[in-house]
């Protein structure tokens, strides 16, 4: 509530996907808080402040070690140091995925998309196909292999290629150690 008053008052602007989207400062999930605000000083100093008056209340202490900042790619230096000063973080993320999802998809949606393929072929790797009946292998199959790139396909369009090299992976799992 905090953050929605803040962001009501107009101290702190969330971000806008276009130009009438509705602006968004902040995305809550489980026990993560992705904030998001623009990367000015006045933006920044005025969250810290949001965030104190949380910590008096609650009691709560917020984590700087597992705290993360990630800025777009046209914020400067400069910016950049000013906003992380206010906030006290002494470092700048770069991590390429958030709660198992790449956080930029660039021009090559299949190279993006290469970690469920990846992690399908680790799955089936540590299967004994040899041990397992026909029975055994599908439901391996849609239990696991085919469950892995769901979460991913639910929140994007994965590309017919990533889509092929993982059916790819399936069948030469499927078809692996018969006779016919």
């Amino acid at each position: 509530m905090l953050l929605q008053k803040a962001e009501d008052d107009g101290p702190i602007r969330g971000v806008k996907v276009c130009h009438r989207a509705p602006s968004i400062s902040h995305l809550l999930f489980a026990d993560d808080s992705l904030i998001m605000i623009r990367a000015t000083k006045e933006d920044a100093a005025k969250l810290q402040e949001v965030l104190n008056i949380y910590e008096a209340c609650s009691g709560q202490m917020i984590n700087k070690d597992k705290s993360a900042i990630l800025f777009s790619r046209n914020t400067s230096n400069q910016c950049k140091q000013e906003v992380m000063g206010e906030l006290h973080l002494t470092q700048e993320t770069f991590s390429d995925k958030y709660l198992g999802l790449p956080i930029h998809v660039g021009n090559s949606r299949s190279k993006t998309f290469e970690y469920s393929e990846d992690q399908v072929w680790r799955r089936i790797q540590g299967w004994k196909e040899r041990l397992l009946s026909n029975a055994g292998k599908e439901v391996l199959i849609k239990a696991v292999a085919q469950a892995a790139p769901t979460y991913a396909m639910g929140c994007f369009d994965l590309t017919k290629e990533v889509c092929d090299q993982i059916s790819s992976l399936i069948c030469r799992f499927w078809w692996s150690q018969q006779d016919k």
